[in-house]
């Protein structure tokens, strides 16, 4: 059985004494050997036990606790590490960008952070159509807005991507459904290029690329894009009697759920002249969860029977999957 702490003889004491007096400032207090040093006395493990489980011999290990030697443990020796020493998410995420540069996978169940209250909150209080998805696109929240204008979210295993290549409703409500499911595609193209391993990814890839203006696309583009961030939308809205809005989208990264993207979609202020219906003042205005947004009233009003209904029994609630 290991010994839970440093015993008289241990070759890592005298090495600790003696090192750091030697390392830079920034070394001794903020590098990776003193933050590996501080989880394994957390921990109460001696040097050893630590060394067995990286596979490494224990004069190695030390050397990289002085700051001697570099540390460059792979994914598995970094679960393998954190494991022993029960570090948290914030002390794991640090380890993993020590040694592999990337955080760890939130994609994976037990890995994903729960959907907390603070980021249901900052969704629905948006006051324009906002969605959450994970790194493949699928929806995990969207706020009322989202729901009344476009109610395919509120479908189980939503997906943006999957609904803006093959759903007919969105190649009529986007007056150039080609350019944007070009800039979709190349969205995919971006994922593929990082995460050619990923099965889940493979699978929505294999799924749009089986249409075949789709296929089309893909053959044709050789551009690749990160995300979406600030471009315009140009589309015809059912829930307001498919009168026709320019949105831009924002793509934003929460910082509890790195691989996620919080989109949201702004409004245009449409001038004097044009045809379109100016954006009231009143939606950019704080509101309760319990109360309809006015504008969202005066919305729905203006929406066919059928739309206005459905927009007030999807209003009501955000629903949050994680």
């Amino acid at each position: 059985m290991d010994a839970t702490g440093p015993t008289p003889g241990d070759s890592e004491s005298a090495d600790e004494e003696t090192f750091p007096g030697q390392l830079p400032f920034a070394e001794r207090y903020m590098g990776f050997g003193n933050l590996l040093r501080t989880w394994r006395r957390a921990a109460g493990l001696t040097q050893p036990p630590v060394a067995r489980v990286l596979g490494i011999a224990i004069r190695t290990y030390g050397s990289i606790e002085r700051g001697a030697a570099p540390a460059r443990f792979s994914r598995e020796q970094c679960d393998a590490l954190a494991g022993l020493l029960r570090l948290d998410p914030d002390a794991r995420h640090a380890l993993l960008l020590h040694n592999v540069g990337t955080t760890f996978d939130v994609s994976h169940p037990d890995r994903r952070p729960p959907l907390e209250e603070a980021m249901r909150l900052l969704i629905e209080e948006q006051p324009s159509p906002s969605l959450l998805c994970d790194r493949h696109w699928n929806v995990l929240a969207y706020n009322s807005f989202m729901a009344s204008w476009w109610p395919w979210v509120t479908a189980p295993g939503a997906n943006l991507l999957r609904w803006g290549l093959l759903d007919p409703e969105a190649r009529i409500q986007h007056h150039n459904w080609r350019d944007h499911a070009n800039r979709m595609v190349r969205l995919l193209k971006f994922a593929l290029a990082g995460r050619r391993d990923d099965p889940a990814l493979a699978r929505l890839v294999e799924e749009v690329r089986a249409d075949p203006d789709v296929l089309q696309l893909w053959e044709s583009a050789s551009e690749v894009a990160e995300n979406r961030d600030g471009q315009l939308h140009r589309m015809r809205v059912p829930a307001l009697g498919w009168r026709t809005v320019e949105l831009v989208s924002h793509t934003l990264h929460p910082a509890s759920l790195p691989d996620s993207r919080l989109i949201i979609f702004t409004q245009l202020q449409e001038p004097e002249h044009s045809e379109l219906p100016a954006r009231p003042r009143e939606s950019v205005s704080v509101r309760r969860t319990d109360q309809p947004t006015p504008a969202l009233a005066d919305q729905a009003a203006d929406a066919p029977s059928g739309a206005a209904k459905g927009g007030r029994r999807t209003a009501t609630r955000t629903r949050a999957r994680s």
